[in-house]
Order: structure tokens, then C-alpha cells, then sequence
């Protein structure tokens, strides 16, 4: 029954989206919704004082502001939790120091053998990015080379923005993460690194 339009999702109010407060917030605090905020409110003399931008240009940013977000599954106002159980750690014999590996959803397709690391990049191998059948002309240029672990230097291929959805529903979010293409054997598909992984709030 509950749907928030700012996330275009059921499980909330958009009255009750602690994201949208957050968002508004700190657009205030920018200074981009002055004519929004009560002048008599402490914030809204600090807004006052401050210099006023010609109308124009503060449209102008108001239309330039994109704020990506996660759909995430909230029931009775409260933020559900998408976490690992007991029932996880069955057939699995601990401690252990073995990799994350998981199944994820990229673009509409079930992917498997996915390394969630904590490297500075999202990688995604070419034998899988071909089989995502994605014309290679999609990828946008990328100057900057990575570093393997033995130290060699790779270039990517180029870089894409993929939709990568998480868990199932109804416990889901999904978020769009930019890979970097890269040639070069590996026994994984993908690996998910800290810039996927801020961005699934993981």
C-alpha cells in the first residue's frame, strides 16, 4: 500500500523517506532551496544572510543535480536489512579466509562467479562483458591503467554503466555501477570494489 515517489518503490511513505529528508537537507545547507525555507528559523536567517545567487544560475544547478540512489526495501518506516544468517554459514567451516563470491543480476542476466573486493575499481572481464552481447562501440574511453597484483600494467577496454540488482525480492536493491572492461584471463566475471560497493550501501 505504501509507496515512496522518490525512490519509485513500495515499502514506504515518501513522507517517511529518511533518504529524501537527507537529500533535502543537504541542498538546503547548498544553499539551492532558498526561497523554500522559513526565514524564521535559525537556518533560515543563516540562508538569508548568505549572498544571494542571480535566479537563473540557481535554477540552473537545481537542474543540473542528479543524485543516484538505491531502491531498498523499507517495511513500517524502518530500513530492512539485507545480511548473512545462520543459515549461511552452513556446510561452511570456520573460521575461514576463503573470497565473497556471489550471483548477481547485471543487466537483466544472472551473473555468477563475482569476487566482492575492496580494490578501488569495479572490473568487469571481457569474456563476460561479450556475453552480455553489449555492441563494444558502448564503451566510453578510459586513459588511466590499473595495476594487477603482480604489478603488471592493464588498460582497459573502455568503461560501462551496467544496472546490478542485489538480493531477491523482496529484499532487493538495485543500482547502476560503472565497470571498467577489461582483457585479461580471470576466473571470475566480475569483481564488485569499494566504488559498487558504497554505492549498494555494503
Amino acid at each position: 500500500e505504501k509507496y515512496c515517489r522518490y525512490h519509485r518503490d513500495h515499502g514506504h511513505d515518501t513522507e517517511e523517506c529518511r533518504q529524501l529528508k537527507n537529500q533535502i537537507e543537504d541542498l538546503i545547507r547548498k544553499g539551492h532551496l532558498r526561497k523554500y525555507v522559513d526565514r524564521d528559523t535559525p537556518q533560515g536567517r543563516r540562508e538569508q544572510r548568505r549572498e544571494e545567487a542571480p535566479r537563473q544560475q540557481e535554477e540552473q544547478q537545481q537542474q543540473q543535480l542528479r543524485v543516484p540512489h538505491s531502491k531498498r526495501l523499507r517495511t513500517g518506516g524502518d530500513e530492512e536489512v539485507i545480511t548473512f544468517s545462520e543459515a549461511d554459514y552452513e556446510g561452511v567451516r570456520l573460521p575461514h579466509d576463503d573470497p565473497v563470491v556471489v550471483t548477481l543480476l547485471v543487466e537483466l542476466f544472472t551473473m555468477k562467479r563475482i569476487l566482492i573486493d575492496s580494490g578501488s575499481a569495479d572490473i568487469l572481464y571481457k569474456h563476460a562483458f561479450e556475453q552480455l552481447r553489449i555492441p563494444a562501440d558502448q564503451l566510453k574511453p578510459v586513459k588511466t591503467p590499473l595495476v594487477g597484483f603482480a604489478g603488471e600494467t592493464i588498460h582497459p577496454l573502455g568503461s560501462i554503466n551496467l544496472s546490478v540488482v542485489t538480493g531477491t525480492a523482496p529484499r532487493q536493491t538495485q543500482v547502476e555501477i560503472t565497470f571498467l572492461v577489461v582483457d585479461t584471463p580471470s576466473p571470475y566475471n566480475d569483481i564488485v570494489g569499494r566504488p559498487g560497493l558504497n554505492l549498494l550501501e555494503a
